[in-house]
């Protein structure tokens, strides 16, 4: 196998799944950029660049110790219904909250957003989402959530913060987002009414 084959396939770290038909990598990008295989709403399978925010690290340490064999209760991470929740509100935050340094590109928005909608329009559903679903979670959980999932804080550096033993933090956001996924499903059955 060639020197480029080999940066391309160490580019994609694992990925075995072939890509979406429609719009491929490029091999520069490719090798640029980590790709992950990600699961959608739809339930297929694409390949997108593998980001930064903890919540993504601690949903990948879920997934390693799942592809492990290691049981359910000694996982580290969040689960995939945590993580959704999670990426959810935080996408509402991203649009509802824009930071001045980021460009508009840059700012994530989820697929269920209907794009017809003008920008302020966009913005204000975002906050009146956030705003609904962070109600419904205890005192804690709306801390712990707010400085992890939206200001994408360490959970380390959080814990410390709180003088928490090591590992309680992880324990804490699980069970704070365990209270956000139901707060997002008594959402949408109202929204549905």
């Amino acid at each position: 196998m060639g020197k480029h084959k080999r940066k391309q396939r160490k580019g994609m770290q694992g990925v075995r799944a072939a890509t979406p038909e429609g719009c491929p990598p490029t091999p520069e990008f490719a090798a640029k950029n980590t790709l992950e295989k990600v699961k959608t709403d739809q339930g297929s399978y694409t390949l997108r660049v593998r980001d930064k925010r903890p919540i993504d690290k601690y949903h990948r340490l879920y997934c390693i110790d799942r592809d492990r064999g290691i049981g359910e209760y000694y996982r580290r991470g969040i689960d995939e219904e945590q993580f959704r929740a999670a990426d959810r509100l935080a996408c509402n935050y991203e649009r509802g909250f824009p930071r001045l340094s980021l460009s508009p590109d840059a700012v994530r928005v989820q697929t269920t957003v209907n794009v017809g909608m003008y920008p302020v329009e966009s913005m204000l559903n975002a906050i009146h989402t956030h705003a609904r679903v962070m109600k419904e979670l205890s005192r804690g959980s709306q801390q712990i959530v707010e400085e992890v999932c939206c200001s994408e804080a360490n959970l380390i550096d959080y814990e410390d913060a709180k003088g928490w033993r090591k590992g309680y933090g992880m324990i804490r956001l699980r069970e704070a987002l365990d209270e956000l996924v139901e707060a997002f499903k008594a959402f949408g059955k109202r929204g549905a009414a």
